[in-house]
């Protein structure tokens, strides 16, 4: 089978079988969350019990399945896992996910030679591994899912993890604002299906426009680099090194048993593989945020709106300290500001500007803003628990009103930082979020993580277009 091919069988499974599916188990939380997410083909769970569980027969080997399955997940202790591999290559089964941990990872002579042998096992048979100690695949399209309250809906982001904990964290953080994936997998030790492989692969994938990705380390360097050089040529890569200090590295070694190699040398092959390096989740977020949602800005010149006085000083740092410029706002749009409110009185008339005015009036303030030559981009900040009374909650509204009606006018990019530690409020919080995700505006937690992801941005197309004028000579 072509590696290509058995990847497609992962992402795309007519038939699913779990080993080790019991009534409280890692296979049982398989089962419902296969169930739960309506995926549309055959289940089969596996126990040597038998029995049914969740009103699905449970067969006691895979051996005894009538058909070959395409998709096996295995949660038996790793003892049982050579055993497995056979009993899969004898149903003719195409890939075998490995929840299973206790191989490389753990450091010992014992777990790499099990290791080996479950590669070797499966190589002679036919058989793709996923795996060890991973979760697996997350194909919303399919309706293959390793947690219940996953996305339904498919996107153009696929997200290639070595850590099981941090693809679930990633998954569901990015699904607050509005990323849907195309592909997700979490890949763990990587004895057989590699990062490498699933670069190759989602190259040629319609389906995926931007790739993010964690990884812990490789083990062929130059196919690494070859493969994810391919991959960026054709659409954005972000990439979280885990394990680039040493401390971090032993970590890995540990986590999944992966070189992790030095950081300057990560450095320097990612930047010139033209891949966006990153260096935390929530940084990575901030960035695919950023390609699928914010139209290209022509420059770096900011408006702000929003926040107070000293959330203004804070902002104003934040963009400069990341290339861009905050222009001052000229005279004729100032006294235009104005008239819109029919006072200056307790208004700052500068840029940023703060919002504490009737909605329409802050719509039309925006707005003149946005209409200047000098401006690129407008953000706006939203943050709960500055206000002095209780009575302030409905500026959020008005701000929400305000910003989703430009977004809609005006043809210019808009990003919005919304912040809150109030607990009070955070269910108002997350119904402006929402609003907000739904209009198709980018959503940061930060200014400087905004302006970092804006910058990166920009630097990336810049990189894009200087290339694109070199080729053409």
């Amino acid at each position: 089978m072509k590696r290509t091919a058995s990847l497609d069988i992962a992402f795309s499974p007519a038939s699913v079988a779990i080993a080790g599916v019991g009534p409280v188990t890692a296979g049982r939380n398989y089962l419902e969350s296969l169930l739960d997410s309506g995926f549309k083909g055959k289940i089969y769970p596996l126990n040597p019990r038998g029995g049914e569980i969740s009103g699905v027969p449970i067969y006691p080997n895979i051996k005894d399945v009538p058909e070959p399955v395409d998709y096996v997940i295995s949660c038996v202790p790793a003892d049982l896992v050579p055993q497995l591999v056979e009993d899969c290559t004898e149903n003719r089964a195409k890939v075998l996910s490995l929840f299973t941990a206790g191989f490389s990872e753990t450091g010992t002579e014992r777990g790499r030679r099990l290791e080996a042998e479950i590669r070797r096992l499966a190589q002679a048979g036919g058989l793709r591994l996923i795996g060890p100690n991973c979760m697996g695949v997350y194909s919303p399209k399919s309706g293959l899912s390793f947690v219940s309250d996953f996305p339904r809906e498919s996107g153009a982001v696929a997200l290639v993890c070595q850590s099981g904990g941090n693809t679930i964290y990633f998954v569901r953080l990015a699904a607050q604002r509005g990323v849907r994936f195309s592909k997700v997998i979490s890949y763990g030790n990587a004895c057989d299906v590699d990062e490498s492989d699933l670069f190759e692969y989602l190259t040629d994938d319609d389906e995926t426009e931007i790739v993010a990705a964690y990884i812990e380390g490789v083990k062929d360097g130059g196919r690494f680099y070859r493969a994810v050089t391919r991959l960026s040529a054709r659409k954005p890569v972000i990439v979280l090194k885990g394990g680039y200090t040493e401390a971090g590295a032993r970590t890995a070694a540990s986590h999944t048993g992966s070189l992790a190699g030095s950081n300057a040398i990560w450095d320097g092959l990612l930047q010139q593989a033209g891949v966006l390096r990153v260096h935390t989740l929530e940084e990575m977020l901030d960035t695919v945020v950023t390609f699928l949602f914010l139209p290209l800005p022509k420059g770096r010149r900011v408006a702000m709106v929003g926040g107070g006085g000293g959330a203004s000083v804070l902002t104003s740092d934040a963009c400069n300290a990341n290339g861009f410029t905050v222009p001052t706002i000229p005279p004729k749009t100032a006294d235009e500001i104005t008239g819109f409110l029919g006072t200056s009185a307790g208004m700052i008339l500068t840029n940023p500007i703060e919002f504490n005015m009737a909605p329409e009036a802050s719509y039309n303030t925006a707005r003149s803003l946005l209409s200047l030559d000098a401006i690129d981009l407008l953000l706006g900040t939203c943050v709960f628990g500055q206000q002095p009374w209780p009575s302030f909650d409905l500026w959020f509204d008005f701000f929400c009103d305000t910003i989703i009606r430009l977004h809609a006018d005006i043809d210019k990019p808009i990003g919005v930082i919304i912040q809150s530690g109030i607990p009070s409020q955070e269910e108002h919080f997350l119904a402006i979020q929402r609003r907000l995700v739904e209009a198709a505006i980018p959503v940061y937690y930060s200014m400087s993580g905004a302006c970092r992801a804006i910058d990166r941005f920009l630097r990336y197309h810049q990189k894009r277009l200087a290339a694109l004028r070199s080729d053409c000579k």
